[in-house]
């Protein structure tokens, strides 16, 4: 089972701090205290070299026929602890035979060590150094054998040695040893504190960004607001992007949507048309609802393929203008008959634009139908070359379009004329059209009285 609290970032490097922090203390106190207890060991072997120096620069041998049969040292000593008894510093001389020939004068009271249970080989002119249990408690001890030549080039050995008392060195070494690790706890403590408050600051950015998602969330912004550290703001950047890449693609989804109950709206209006009128044969009913059934099945498949594709910015297809144009004459006559519209189509010969055959009606359909919808009596499309350009002019006599109006009524959702049904789509989904073909679109005054939507579309494809 999964333990909550260890759930959080915070927890999981507070558990690990936890854990490492202790271990790396602890041999950061070992290595402290082994390095602290080799300085003591060197200390005291230095401080035992200095004895050892000190009974050999004082001793004098005492010789008998030309032999060295003794050595005479002073009766004092000038290192006070060699005259205290019991002072934990004692000195002796060891002849050859490990006999102790003098010993200093804080050792009267002691037994002199067996000199064969200290030492158990000799390395004239070399310090030695060991420790020894002596009387239940530890020692160092320095020993020197020095090998003394009489006038006949005879050696005779003695051995120098010191004693001294571990209780000063392990009194210092546990002094040392509870300060140190009592200063390794406390910082111990210390640390875990400041790691703690740092935890706290250091992820206090990531609190702010759930509260910038929680905003977004709840609908207060549209995205992820507000200033975030750089290794964030990567993050919050790449999100943004993604959300605004998602509200596209719905707000695209919504317009297709609506592009495509659009669409469907004129060869509905022409079936409606002809079963409401009657005046149809059967035979003729049938065709016409034959040519809007497949209209409406292209319709659907187009407004499909642009809610799942990219825009389009050209393209290699031409389309020609006659023909279209003709068929959706011939739909708009049948939807609008009651008002016995006139029609005039003047195209100029090879009417031919580079665009796909479905865009290009859906963009002359929606310019007639709005045509042929605020239209008194009259529809006029004319078309005419303009260097690689085909300008398309779709009239009509009706009330026209307000020149402070002219770039309003382009975008979704904006009509001018609430009083007849409809929903401010048909324009803005043509200069969509118009647009991703880099084309022109503009609206002027007609001469037939009303407005006048002058397109121009490229004769020739995109080479980019």
């Amino acid at each position: 089972m999964r333990v909550a609290r260890f759930s959080s970032i915070a927890s999981r490097l507070l558990l690990a701090s936890a854990l490492l922090l202790p271990l790396f203390l602890g041999l950061t106190g070992f290595f402290l205290d082994r390095a602290f207890e080799n300085s003591l060991e060197v200390a005291e072997r230095s401080r035992l070299r200095g004895h050892v120096n000190l009974l050999m620069s004082v001793a004098e041998p005492e010789s008998k026929n030309s032999r060295i049969v003794g050595l005479r040292l002073p009766v004092t000593l000038s290192e006070a602890d060699f005259e205290h008894p019991n002072s934990g510093l004692y000195g002796y001389v060891f002849d050859s035979q490990a006999k102790a020939v003098w010993h200093s004068n804080s050792a009267a009271l002691n037994k002199p060590p067996k000199y064969n249970s200290i030492a158990k080989s000799d390395t004239p002119g070399k310090m030695l150094f060991s420790t020894k249990t002596l009387d239940n408690q530890l020692h160092f001890i320095a020993r020197y054998t020095v090998n003394w030549e009489d006038a006949r080039g005879n050696p005779t050995p003695f051995h120098f040695v010191v004693v001294h008392s571990a209780q000063e060195y392990q009194a210092e070494l546990k002094a040392y040893r509870n300060e140190l690790w009592r200063w390794l706890g406390a910082a111990g403590v210390f640390l875990l504190i400041a790691q703690t408050l740092i935890l706290r600051w250091g992820l206090r950015p990531l609190g702010k960004l759930a509260q910038a998602l929680k905003a977004m969330q709840s609908g207060d912004t549209s995205n992820i607001e507000g200033e975030h550290p750089k290794e964030l703001q990567k993050i919050v950047n790449n999100l943004n992007q993604v959300l605004e890449r998602e509200q596209a693609l719905r707000l695209r989804y919504r317009n297709s949507l609506a592009d495509l109950a659009h669409s469907l709206k004129t060869p509905l209006a022409v079936l409606q048309s002809k079963l409401v009128d009657g005046g149809a044969s059967d035979g003729e009913l049938q065709q016409i609802a034959s040519e809007q059934v497949a209209r409406m099945n292209q319709v659907v498949t187009y407004q499909l393929q642009r809610a799942v594709s990219s825009q389009q910015k050209g393209t290699f297809r031409r389309t020609r203008i006659e023909p279209i144009a003709q068929r959706l004459f011939s739909a708009m006559q049948k939807v609008y008959a009651q008002k016995r519209m006139e029609q005039e189509l003047d195209l100029t010969p090879n009417s031919i634009v580079a665009g796909d055959e479905q865009d290009v009606m859906e963009l002359l359909g929606n310019l007639l139908e709005n045509a042929f919808k605020y239209g008194n009596k009259q529809v006029r499309m004319r078309s005419q070359i303009a260097g690689n350009f085909l300008q398309i002019d779709i009239e009509d006599d009706g009330p026209g379009v307000p020149e402070d109006q002219t770039e309003r009524i382009l975008e979704r959702g904006q009509r001018l004329d609430t009083s007849i049904p409809g929903q401010g789509i048909g324009l803005a989904v043509a200069a969509e059209i118009v647009r991703s073909y880099e084309g022109n679109i503009s609206i002027h005054r007609s001469e037939l009285g009303g407005a006048c939507f002058s397109i121009t579309l490229p004769i020739l494809p995109n080479s980019d």
